[in-house]
């Protein structure tokens, strides 16, 4: 679909000639350059700006947070990394299941390494750079960075989209907190469904690819195959709670409310830090979240502290999970451990 990889088209070749005519302007290039460089800019200050707000938050209460870290049990941390482990493992499988929606499925091994490996890019000062990782990455497994770009469009689409609804669990917390916030999840639940469903999805995203001078999608998504992209993502999610709950249960205890809190509360504040992306993996955004969620139910002091454990389980988790992929997708070792059979062939 990209005149890189495959037969460019007539079409394709006008669009690359006006690439160049745009490059070679010379009032136009560094106009570019400057709003880069000040988006740059913008980002790194906004990190800071939410570091220095968690450094001043985390003080503040640093005795409740102190507490709520050293009396966490070592098998609760063990847990809740498990969990954490297989919520990735669910989000893989909805990344799957959206190349496979697009007509270009790749084994689970690729899926795996693209995704995992992606991940570490929202890091980065900017959510995108997962996404741009993702597509590249994807490429490389055989399929174009048209589909790829496209297959991260529908996964973040539907992420967001299950993220809201599993969210409408924490609703009370929201509730009790803002109710403008609480009011806003619930409107935008059914707009997020109607954007789901295939017709409309697919319309959205020939769009978009328009826009970006993309070639538009030669079939028209199924409800079958979006609906089990949406139904891992939504399985990610409370897998991700578990998580959390795992953690709060040193504070909190076993309880099935505090269960559904965390569920709600992880899904919701996830959500906001994919939105938000000037925060490099939403930090300082899914904190916020959590703790609001969670603040009806414990001291404030405490979720904090939570969502600070949980923040670190997280990054090490993904961090090992990038690491291991990367070197997993070694040709010589995928060859070993991957039938060559089971491979989307390279694009001519």
């Amino acid at each position: 679909m990209l005149s890189s990889e495959t037969n460019a088209a007539p079409p394709q070749r006008t669009a690359g000639e006006g690439v160049a005519l745009v490059d070679a302007d010379p009032e136009i290039v560094p106009d570019r350059g400057g709003r880069a460089v000040l988006m740059n800019a913008l980002r790194i200050l906004v990190t800071l700006a939410i570091v220095v707000a968690i450094v001043f938050a985390v003080k503040s209460q640093w005795a409740e947070v102190r507490d709520t870290i050293t009396q966490l049990d070592w098998w609760a941390l063990a847990v809740s990394a498990v969990f954490v482990f297989l919520g990735m493992g669910a989000a893989v499988r909805a990344w799957q299941h959206a190349l496979g929606a697009l007509e270009h499925p790749i084994p689970a091994f690729d899926a795996a390494r693209c995704y995992l490996v992606g991940q570490l890019g929202k890091y980065l000062p900017g959510s995108v750079w997962a996404f741009v990782l993702q597509t590249e990455l994807v490429r490389r497994a055989g399929v174009s960075r048209a589909n790829g770009f496209v297959a991260v469009l529908v996964t973040v689409g539907l992420s967001i989209t299950s993220a809201l609804v599993v969210g409408l669990l924490a609703l009370p917390a929201l509730f009790h907190i803002s109710t403008v916030a609480a009011v806003a999840v619930i409107v935008l639940v059914p707009i997020a469904l109607v954007c789901c469903y295939p017709p409309v999805l697919t319309r959205l995203v020939n769009l978009a690819l328009r826009i970006l001078r993309r070639a538009p999608l030669q079939r028209q998504l199924t409800m079958h195959k979006i609906g089990r992209a949406l139904g891992w993502c939504a399985v990610s999610w409370v897998l991700y709670g578990v998580h959390l709950w795992f953690l709060a249960s040193s504070s909190a205890g076993f309880e099935a409310g505090t269960l559904v809190q965390c569920i709600g509360a992880i899904a919701l504040g996830m959500c906001a830090g994919v939105l938000v992306v000037v925060a490099p993996s939403g930090i300082g955004v899914r904190e916020a979240v959590v703790v609001a969620a969670l603040s009806p139910f414990m001291d404030s002091g405490v979720a904090l502290g939570l969502a600070l454990a949980s923040r670190l389980v997280f990054t090490l988790c993904e961090v090992l999970a990038g690491f291991v992929a990367a070197i997993a997708g070694s040709r010589s070792l995928r060859n070993a451990l991957v039938h060559e059979d089971s491979r989307v062939p390279q694009p001519s």
